[in-house]
Order: C-alpha cells, then sequence, then structure tokens
C-alpha cells in the first residue's frame, strides 16, 4: 500500500470544543407505609448550547474543512416512579 504524502502540516484543522451542561431534580413522596412516588424531572443541554460536528476531512471533498453537521438541542424529560 503507497502513502500519499502532502506539504500540509498536522492537524491543521480543528473541530469545536463541546461544553454540555446536564441537570435533573428528583422529590420522593410517602404514599402510606410501604409506598412510595418519586418523580423526576431531567434536562440535557439545558443551555441550549450548539455542538457543532467535526469538519469534513476528506482529502478531494469540495466541502473539506467545513462543519456540515450539529448535534440535538436541548431535551428535557419527565417521569414518575412508583415502589412498593
Amino acid at each position: 500500500m503507497r502513502r500519499l504524502r502532502g506539504n500540509s502540516g498536522r492537524d491543521i484543522l480543528d473541530a469545536p470544543g463541546r461544553n454540555n451542561l446536564d441537570f435533573a431534580l428528583m422529590k420522593d413522596f410517602q404514599l402510606g407505609e410501604r409506598l412510595k412516588l418519586q418523580f423526576r424531572a431531567e434536562s440535557y443541554n439545558i443551555s441550549n448550547q450548539a455542538h457543532f460536528g467535526y469538519p469534513v476531512s476528506a482529502v478531494g471533498s469540495p466541502n473539506i474543512g467545513q462543519i456540515t453537521s450539529a448535534g440535538d438541542g436541548r431535551d428535557i424529560q419527565f417521569g414518575m416512579k412508583l415502589s412498593f
């Protein structure tokens, strides 16, 4: 297998950094002696910061160096659990 070598420096394509902030709240309610109800609210990427993908790194591609994708935005979910 022949390796192609060019004159570009190493690590010339940079990807954006990622900061992620997740948050959760839980509350337990005692329902009698044996029953317990738990309410839960969870939020992922609570600051709704954009998480961009990696730049295209395929040599010969017309989009080389461009970022063409992004991750999901804020996600909020609620849940309840009954323990007996």
